[in-house]
């Protein structure tokens, strides 16, 4: 039975703590061979894995592998050619709930504890670099599969074969590791199928109804355990090895889904046996029906990790073929493969010239691209760019890390790209035809960071998880880089300044870089943050670093980085990146240490805000420049796509990182001063300026300022003369950018104005044209300046830095409207000199310009620019200077005014008129419509699919009013008397009609990715929502059918949520059940996005009314406002929105009780489709939307109990003649079988006597057989005594009063109800009720028996509390019960009972046992005692409480003479008598031997509190507090009856084990003996209470004292800081000179070098003498590092003496003698401590534990001997050396040889920590020490 079916074994477990995982493993995989075999029919992948393990230690055990979701052949796993023992279990498994358990929705954090060991939490994190250093150990995502290597284990054949073994260690000198290179390898092979994929592998094309082509592909994820869902191996990113793959696949795709050959199915029905057939394993799809038979035809290819190395046919069918691939350090995540008819293109040979290909020589990287058949065109028009970025790399990097780079692109790819070892899987969403330009930069730029990839990030890999950023950020700056040369220096600073600006505002409340690697899993939006924050912070540095001289950036030292790993691709060191070895190499390549930079903008969080104030100094000539930074807290909404992430972070405690005060760096100033000539000032900031930074910049500029006045501009534009022609002497005319439009008659054409006279004035009395702050872009900022308007008009006319511009724009942008803004926006518009990104800026603020004060002068200069651009010049006839202006055929060869023909309507749809009551004017809408009515793309050679996308999003836009409509809907609320709103009825729906027509369109014209359907249902979607036209799901959910493609599904979807659909029922259950069952992993994953969005309108509160009218009620002149109520609603939305905190509040109210959700959230959790992650995801979300519930309704089996009755007895009374014989008794016994639907009854019975059964008739004589000759007797059966005791429970308790009762819980699913006869009721009295936890009403009678259990979880289940028992009754009221004693023939061993987990709900009712031993110190003589110690405290305590006992007894009618008296140690016997509250009881009398075998938990427990308990009483002594005030001691405490502690608590099991004797049992003092001991406690406490609040009292002037102290030494403190700043730049210049010395010194070898090749071999002796110098101060250090190792040793062997010593001095005091105790407690000391000391290594560092065998290594015995412990437990007299070879830790020092009963060696855990620092497990820093237990 599995553990899943077992319900009660995996309920356990679930509510048991998580294990965190396997530990690391000390061997290493030298190379893995994997076979795989595709079959695309049953979705399933078989093969073998054949691994070369190298074992770090002689006497490895096992193999610990990963596997996920594969079946593994245990019976055929081989070592070294020998089958062996295996075990293995899927971690998948607890994916599913336990099926005893009716788990749902609200119990979402007991599903996501059961979930733990698969959740990425788990996963340990050790240095790549540090374990390559130390021990190339290994460490396993799960250990699910583990395999015996030892040769006990081994199943051999009749015949004899080699034995497996392994050398032992050599000595240290040998190599590093402590062993020789002559340990032989072992080679496993693992055999494996998996048939139920989820995660890691993909199969498209083989579902029904599904029409693409078959194909199959790997998944990839940056978190370990993927790769081991598709085969086993080492899921470790650490552990990079070699690889040979086979891969299997049929030949063709008629051969993939032809039917099986009869030799074939005929063999898997043998295999499989006698196993019966499965409705759901009959399928009647035939994916190759549909295929013509050309597709038949087709050839399957394999495009695999690796470079190719053979190809060859199946050797048993003919229909299938092998594709062998071969690849060199790689990890197991990184290996991937794609299956399919793909079709090849060789995109290096078709476009790399053949002059660059001689120019590259070696360096030219084959491409190859691969695609499904009929899209070879757009791979070769997408792929293009990724050969010219492949030719930029190879020079400016370093060559290509592999033998050549292949592009593969599938379908259902969840993210757009995916990489692998020479391999990128990209998804065919990326490719377009030719014809499409509007996605091509964006995809260029993910391919090209594909090929980016390969260098950094699968070539060379983090050491650590916080070193990612580091990663990503080279990936994304070498990608950018190419991107420069391809698209231009302009856009490479705009798109710098863009990511700056966008993270300015994404970076609010948002962990550290450094920090964010740890937090990769929870989603993509962390990676996406990383992607744009980590190049931006390398782009800086390369900026502060290149303007250093002599320096280089960070180009040159990735190339470095990229050489270095080529040259030793297998060398951890070299293809390993860490911070601290970047970090090393930048400041090496430059003299500029960027200390401040890493500070701030890695280990830190947040931007800078600089306000910035400058004026000009007429006195001094100085421009002074005050730079204010303000970091403070800032409230940021959350939007409905951040909701996801704020949840993840809340969820996880991702706290968001320290923002630093004080930014702090280089700052570039430059000033362009009057004469036009600019003047840079490089200024620093530092911590000093803590107030803000003041700049004095001299003024270099001696005479007038020379400007264009406006009549020499006027004079200039209407001069003929080409404005190119000026000479440099005529410094009076300008080449301005923007001097487009300057003529009167255009300014007049155009109402275009320019600045007033008093403007005018003041400009020209300026000092200086502009100022540009972070010219250099060194500063991740935003930057508010208060230069003048017409200063940042200067910057845009005349600065030629597209950066310059943007900011200029942006200044703009933050102005108030302004007529002459509008000049200037237009005129940038018109001038095709700008970059087209800047004048795209322009036109989105001229909607801002459309404004009443302005008489609408922005829309104007729209439809000019428009017109200008785009329209055609046709003079109307008849009519002088008229014109009319038709839109003209499109053109896009032009990209820039592309850019703005597209963007004017979206701009242009945005401007309203006041006078139109708020809507979008009449003449802009009709200009919008004639844009798409005459849109003309005849002699384009481009596509204009994307452009009427936006003419009919810009259409949407025009219709929806400014002000928000609540009641009705527009089009209905429309006046059709008044002429303007019938005007604007007609216009919408001209407009849907305008909609549904290019809808239609898209139906039988494709466009690209179906971009016009898609757009039509946003834009319906639209108008819905702002209530301009009714709602109507209909027209979405006709798109919901599986034949569309996934984009209008998800766009359907989408739309349906964003209307708030997913209120209703339906929505909601279709959405989860596409979300849960769709075939495409990416169709899931972002309708699971969708589902958010959706959540977070809930918990925002946007499908509720959140603005509602004002209700006036109006009754008899009384008017109620509502005011208030509105204001504090609005205060709870606006409070949601900033805090996710009360955003998950207000969703769960307002999913309160919706049981609709809860069932469909939970359907589509339970389904089998879905992989971890998304399971984990939606386990979140449940959390977020509902409370938790600790109540779970189990199922539980009912026990098979056996009945066994016994036939009368048949004997002959006379012998039979015709056997011969006498016959013999003849006994039957029937057994029956029957469920116990009741607990075991522990009422006690009365002693009865069987009735004897009536006898038997006598058979019927018979003459015919000689056995009626014989008389046949019945016998009936002897009579047995059958005893059986009468007890009570000794303690009476009755229930805790629980609250009044909650609501009833939502109805589950019932269970079958079994009807069982009444219990009979029994003469010993009434019982006690067992607890429950919610009062119920009384049980009707007769009772039914429940199969289920309603228990609370995650507590256990504990006995009911106690409450004070009655008073003592006298003597006279309780009769003394007779007592009996039973004498048995044969004394009989009482053991005792073990009780089980199913009968600890029981305990409180059930009756209890007090058992006494003959040794009891009341009962025996305390001087024949040995276990008890003999001090005189302990002596006066035992006269006490003997004389409280012979008090007492007579009380209780209870003498010492009607005991029996105790029996000879070797025999136990029992007897019933009344105990202390008069009942009766059964006293078990047991030798004293056996109560040696109490469980060593429980003698643990008892020596930690009695431990516990005497560092109390030293703290107290210490304090000068008595020992009689504290509290009774543990092992003077008397406890109450079994099972409850003194107090009013029940205690835990633990405190049960916890008694005077240590016997596990209460004692049998009188309850007025506890109460009187309670009420002195109770008095003690009090007084101790008193006195602590009298002495905090006398203490609180003292504590002001202490504090003024301390706060006079911190000023003393900050005072004496002051100076070592000085002393810290001494030493950076220490430092750099050591660098320079560690330069020269590395550089000596290769002088020397030259000096003795030039010398000749004169000089040889002299360099021997140097190596033997060298060799020396080797030695040196070494000796100095062994004696810097043996005094830590001796410190550390003299406190572990001291410890031992003083626990001596403890032991001694407290007894006498030895006795079975101490002798017992030896052990179990060294057990705890042991436990204690590897917990507290534990938590000071990351250790590995590697299990070892105690047994002592052959050739050690001597040595042996020599190490064997003190008597005493203390450590060795002489501590080896850490790196010697019998201490080191792969041959850890050996102990003596322990076995258990078995003989089986016990085991001893090695930790060895690791630490960054140390080349080595015995450096300088002790990282390599090894601490192994105190061997028992």
């Amino acid at each position: 039975m599995s553990g899943l079916e077992n319900g009660d074994l995996a309920l356990a477990s679930m509510m048991n703590a998580s294990d965190p995982g396997p530990a690391a493993e000390p061997y290493a995989i030298l190379r893995q061979e994997v076979e795989l075999d595709i079959n695309f029919r049953e979705k399933s992948v078989s093969g073998i894995c054949t691994f070369k393990i190298y074992p770090l230690i002689p006497d490895l055990e096992e193999l610990v592998l990963d596997t996920r979701q594969c079946e593994i052949d245990l019976k055929n796993i081989t070592v070294d050619g020998y089958k062996t023992h295996a075990e293995a279990h899927d971690p998948y498994d607890r994916m599913e709930p336990p099926t005893n358990a009716q788990i749902g929705a609200t119990q979402h954090h007991i599903m996501k504890k059961w979930m733990a060991p698969l959740l990425p939490e788990a996963r340990r994190q050790l240095p790549v670099v540090e374990r390559a250093e130390q021990l190339n150990i290994s460490v396993p995502a799960d250990g699910s599969l583990r395999i015996r290597l030892r040769p006990d284990a081994l199943i051999r054949d009749a015949e004899p074969k080699r034995i497996l073994k392994l050398r032992t260690a050599k000595s240290v000198s040998d190599n590093a590791t402590g062993f020789s290179d002559a340990i032989e390898e072992i080679t496993v092979v693992v055999p494996f199928k998996s048939t139920s994929i989820r995660d890691g592998l993909h199969f498209v094309g083989v579902e029904e109804g599904d029409l693409r082509y078959p194909h199959v592909y790997t998944r990839h994820s940056l978190e370990p355990g993927m790769a081991s869902c598709i085969f086993p191996c080492l899921d470790d990113p650490g552990s990079r090895h070699s690889w040979t793959i086979k891969i299997t696949c049929p030949r063709t795709l008629g051969d993939a889904f032809a039917q099986p050959l009869v030799t074939q199915s005929s063999l898997s029905t043998l295999l499989e046996g006698s196993r019966k057939r499965k409705a759901s394993d009959i399928s009647t799809h035939n994916p190759g029906s549909s295929f013509t038979e050309e597709d038949k035809l087709r050839e399957i290819t394999v495009v695999c990790s690796g470079n190719l190395a053979g190809e060859q046919m199946h050797p048993k069918d003919e229909r299938k073929k092998t594709m062998i691939f071969e690849c060199v350090n790689t990890a197991a995540r990184h290996i991937g493969f794609a299956v399919g008819p793909f079709e090849h293109v060789d995109l290096g040979a078709e476009f790399r010239t053949e002059e660059a290909d001689e120019k590259l020589g070696a360096n030219a990287a084959r491409i190859h691209g691969y695609c499904l058949p009929g899209r070879v065109e757009e791979v070769r028009w997408t792929c293009q760019v990724v050969v010219a970025a492949a030719d930029f790399f190879a020079p400016e990097f370093g060559r290509y890390p592999y033998d050549a780079y292949k592009i593969c692109f599938v379908e259902d790819l969840v993210h757009d790209t995916a990489v692998a070892n020479s391999l990128s899987l990209c998804s065919t969403r990326l490719l377009y035809p030719e014809t499409i330009i509007d996605t091509e930069v964006e995809v260029s730029r993910k391919l090209i960071h594909a090929l980016a990839s390969q260098y950094v990030g699968v070539h060379i890999v983090p050491n650590e998880r916080s070193d990612t950023w580091l990663i990503i950020g080279l990936q994304w700056f070498m990608t950018d880089l190419f991107m420069k040369t391809l698209c231009g220096n302009n856009w490479y600073r705009f798109h710098i300044k863009s990511l700056s600006d966008k993270l300015v505002e994404a970076d609010v409340r948002r962990p550290s870089l450094h920090a964010l690697g740890d937090y990769l899993h929870l989603g993509d939006f962390e990676l996406e943050f990383m992607a744009l924050k980590a190049p931006l912070v390398l782009y800086i540095l390369d900026q502060r670093m290149s303007k250093i001289p002599g320096s280089t950036g960070v180009v040159r030292v990735l190339s470095q980085m990229v050489s270095a790993a080529n040259i030793s691709n297998t060398d951890p060191k070299a293809t390993t990146l860490s911070f601290q070895d970047f970090r090393r190499w930048c400041e090496k390549r430059s003299q500029y240490v960027p200390d401040e930079l890493w500070d701030q903008y890695v280990f830190a969080a947040g931007c800078p805000k600089l306000d910035i104030h400058q004026k000009f100094n007429k006195k001094n000539l100085n421009v002074d420049i005050q730079i204010l930074q303000c970091q403070g807290p800032v409230k940021k909404s959350i939007s409905k796509d951040e909701f996801w992430r704020e949840l993840q972070e809340e969820i996880h405690n991702v706290y968001a990182g320290d923002v630093p005060k004080l930014f702090t760096g280089p700052f570039t100033v430059r000033i362009h001063e009057a004469d036009g000539t600019p003047y840079e000032h490089y200024q620093l900031i530092t911590e000093k300026d803590k107030g803000g930074t003041n700049l004095q910049i001299a003024y270099n500029t001696k005479y007038k300022r020379l400007k264009r006045t406006k009549k020499a501009m006027a004079a200039a534009a209407n001069s003929n003369s080409d404005k190119h022609e000026i000479q440099e002497d005529d410094v009076v005319y300008f080449n301005m950018l923007g001097d487009v439009l300057t003529s009167q008659k255009d300014m007049e054409d155009w109402g275009l104005q320019d600045w007033a006279p008093e403007v005018q004035t003041k400009m020209d009395q300026e000092s200086y044209e502009w100022i540009r702050l972070d010219a250099n872009m060194e500063w991740l900022c935003f930057m508010k300046t208060d230069m003048q308007e017409y200063m940042y008009l200067a910057q845009l006319q005349q600065d030629r830095d597209v950066v310059a511009h943007q900011d200029a724009m942006l200044a703009f942008k933050r102005e108030k409207r302004h007529p002459v803004h509008s000049t200037v926006e237009t005129r940038t518009v018109m001038d095709k000199r700008y970059y087209h990104g800047v004048r795209v800026m322009a036109v989105e603020d001229l909607a801002k310009q459309a404004h009443p004060d302005l008489n609408y002068i922005g829309m104007v200069h729209l439809i000019l620019c428009f017109r200008k651009f785009f329209c055609k010049k046709v003079p109307i006839p008849g009519k002088k200077d008229a014109y009319n202006y038709p839109i003209a055929p499109n053109d896009f060869t032009d990209k820039g005014q592309y850019a703005i023909q597209c963007a004017i309507p979206a701009v242009l749809a945005r401007t309203t008129d006041l006078q139109e009551k708020g809507r979008c004017s009449k003449r802009a809408r009709q200009f919008i419509m004639e844009m798409l009515m005459f849109n003309d793309n005849s002699e384009n050679e481009f596509s204009d699919q994307f452009y009427i996308a936006k003419l009919l999003d810009a259409l949407t836009t025009s219709l929806i009013p400014q002000k928000k409509i609540t009641e009705g809907y527009l089009i209905r609320n429309l006046d059709p008397f008044d002429d303007d709103d019938a005007e604007f009825k007609s216009f919408i729906e001209k407009t849907i009609e305008e909609i549904d027509k290019f809808r239609r369109m898209d139906e039988w014209t494709l466009t690209y990715q179906n971009i016009w359907t898609t757009t039509a249902l946003h834009c319906k979607m639209r108008l819905m929502k702002a209530r301009v036209i009714p709602e109507s799901a209909l027209d979405f959910v006709q798109y919901l059918q599986d034949d569309n493609i996934d984009l209008v599904r998800i766009k359907a979807f989408e739309c349906l949520v964003e209307l708030g659909m997913i209120s209703k029922p339906p929505i909601l259950k279709l959405l989860l059940s596409y979300m849960s069952t769709d075939s495409s992993p990416f169709v899931r994953d972002r309708l699971f996005k969708v589902f958010c969005q959706g959540i977070a309108a809930i918990a925002f509160g946007e499908n509720k009314a959140s603005t509602q009218e004002l209700e006036a009620l109006d009754d008899g002149g009384l008017v109620i406002d509502q005011g208030d109520a509105e204001i504090q609603q609005r205060k709870l939305d606006a409070v949601r929105r900033e805090d996710i905190a009360h955003a998950l509040t207000a969703l769960k109210e307002e999913l309160k009780g919706n049981r609709e959700m809860q069932i469909s959230i939970w359907k589509a959790f339970n389904s089998p489709v879905i992989g971890l992650q998304e399971k984990r995801q939606l386990l979140e979300l449940c959390s977020a939307m509902f409370e938790s519930e600790d109540s779970l309704l189990v199922t539980m089996r009912y026990p098979i109990v056996w009945k066994a009755t016994r036939e009368p007895t048949i004997v002959a009374t006379a012998p039979l003649p015709a056997l011969g014989t006498p016959p013999k008794k003849r006994c039957v016994i029937k057994f029956k079988s029957e469920y116990r639907t009741f607990p075991k009854s522990r009422d006690v019975a009365a002693i009865e006597a069987p009735q004897p059964p009536a006898p038997l008739p006598a058979p019927a004589p018979s003459t015919t057989s000689s056995f009626s000759a014989a008389r046949v007797e019945i016998k009936p059966p002897e009579k047995k005594t059958i005893v059986k005791l009468q007890s009570r429970p000794s303690y009476i308790a009755k229930p805790r009063e629980s609250p009044a009762p909650e609501a009833a819980p939502p109805v589950r699913k019932e269970s079958i109800a079994v009807t069982v006869p009444p219990r009979p009721s029994t003469t010993a009295g009434p019982r006690t009720p067992l607890p429950t936890s919610v009062p119920s009403a009384p049980a009707p009678n007769p009772p039914v028996a429940q199969p289920v259990i309603k228990t609370a979880v995650p507590k256990a289940a504990s006995p009911p509390p106690p409450v004070p028992a009655p008073k003592p009754q006298q003597s006279s009221d309780v009769p003394a019960p007779k007592p009996s004693t039973v004498v048995l023939n044969k004394p009989k061993i009482v053991k005792p009972v073990i009780k089980r987990k199913s009968d600890e709900s029981l305990e409180g009712a059930s009756p209890k046992k007090i058992i006494k031993t003959n040794n009891d110190p009341f009962r025996s003589d305390p001087s024949r005692n040995s276990s008890f110690k003999s001090d005189s405290a302990r002596g006066e305590f035992f006269k006490k409480e003997t004389l409280l006992r012979t008090e007492a007894a007579p009380k209780s009618n209870f003498s010492r003479d009607s005991a029996p008296q105790a029996p000879s140690s070797r025999i136990s016997t029992f007897s019933v008598r009344s105990n202390a509250n008069g009942r009766p009881s059964k006293v078990v009398t047991v030798p004293f031997r056996k109560w040696t075998k109490l469980s060593a938990r429980a003698q643990r427990n008892i020596d930690y509190e009695q431990s516990q308990r005497e560092k109390q009483m030293l703290a107290a002594s210490a304090s000068g507090i008595s020992g009689r005030d504290l509290a009774t001691p543990v092992h003077k405490r008397s406890s109450a009856a079994v099972g409850f502690s003194s107090g009013s608590a029940p205690s835990s099991p633990k405190s049960r084990m916890q008694s005077p004797a240590g016997n596990g049992y209460g004692s049998s003092s009188s309850y007025a003996e506890k109460e009187q001991r309670s009420k002195d406690r109770d008095k003690f406490r009090e007084r101790m209470d008193r006195d602590n609040d009298r002495e905090r009292e006398r203490e609180r002037p003292r504590e002001k004292e202490r504090d003024k102290e301390k706060y006079r030494e911190r000023d003393r403190d900050s005072d004496r800081e002051r100076p070592r700043e000085k002393e810290r730049e001494r030493d950076k210049d220490k430092y750099r000179e050591r660098d320079r010395d560690s330069d020269r010194e590395r550089d000596r070898p290769r002088d020397k070098y030259r000096e003795k090749a030039d010398r000749g071999d004169s000089d040889r002796a002299a360099s021997r003498t140097d190596s033997d110098r060298e060799r020396n101060r080797d030695r040196e250090r070494e000796r100095e590092r062994s004696d810097r190792d043996r005094e830590r040793t001796d410190r550390e062997r003299e406190r572990m003496r001291d410890k031992y010593r003083d626990r001596a001095d403890r032991d001694s005091d407290r007894e006498s003698g030895s006795s079975y105790k101490d002798r017992d407690r030896e052990p179990r000391d060294r057990d705890r401590d042991r436990d204690r000391d590897r917990d507290r290594d534990r938590s000071s560092g990351s250790s590995l534990l590697i299990k070892k065998d105690r047994k002592p290594l052959p050739g050690l015995g001597d040595r042996e001997k020599e190490r064997r412990p003190l008597p005493s437990g203390l450590p060795s007299e002489k501590a080896p050396h850490p790196l010697k070879e019998s201490h080191s830790p792969l041959n850890p020092t050996p102990a003596a040889a322990t076995t258990n009963g078995g003989g089986d060696p016990k085991k001893k855990i090695i930790k060895l920590k690791l630490k960054s620092s140390g080349s080595g497990l015995g450096g300088d820093s002790g990282s390599g020490t090894t601490s192994s237990s105190t061997p028992r």
